[in-house]
């Protein structure tokens, strides 16, 4: 049997859908995750009952704006890249193995998609990776 890769997802819980939209655009610039597919925004009920599954804590805040969205590292390594970057908005990564991951993906069809966002064409990592490999060949790219 083979078994499909399964995203992690990222719950991003902010005061609007623009911030959202920057939190996202800064975990693929400055975290390197890949974005896949759209986001898609939730309802505050869900994000609550995600937050709380995945956390084991209540949300203690109350925000305006509740994205999802799948992306391409497993969770520890996307835990480490969130603690480097600090993005303006409070981010949760959902494991794959988790119930609140299965009930995302369950509902996943319904959510609205949010509209907007586009993720920036070569993040930081990718700009270093790429600076440094010229530099290692004598100023010379790849072909």
């Amino acid at each position: 049997m083979v078994r499909k890769m399964r995203n992690t997802i990222v719950l991003v819980r902010t005061d609007s859908f623009q911030k959202a939209s920057v939190a996202l655009a800064d975990l693929v610039r400055y975290g390197g995750m890949r974005i896949r597919g759209d986001p898609r925004i939730i309802p505050p009920a869900l994000s609550d009952w995600v937050f709380e599954k995945v956390s084991g804590e209540k949300p203690r805040r109350r925000f305006n704006a509740h994205v999802v969205a799948q992306i391409d590292l497993p969770p520890a390594k996307a835990i480490g890249r969130l603690m480097d970057i600090h993005p303006p908005a409070h981010v949760l990564v959902v494991p794959p193995d988790s119930e609140a991951w299965e009930e995302l993906m369950r509902l996943w069809g319904s959510f609205e998609k949010l509209r907007g966002f586009h993720p920036p064409k070569r993040t930081k990592a990718e700009e270093l990776r790429r600076k440094r490999g010229e530099e290692d060949m004598g100023g010379f790219k790849e072909i």
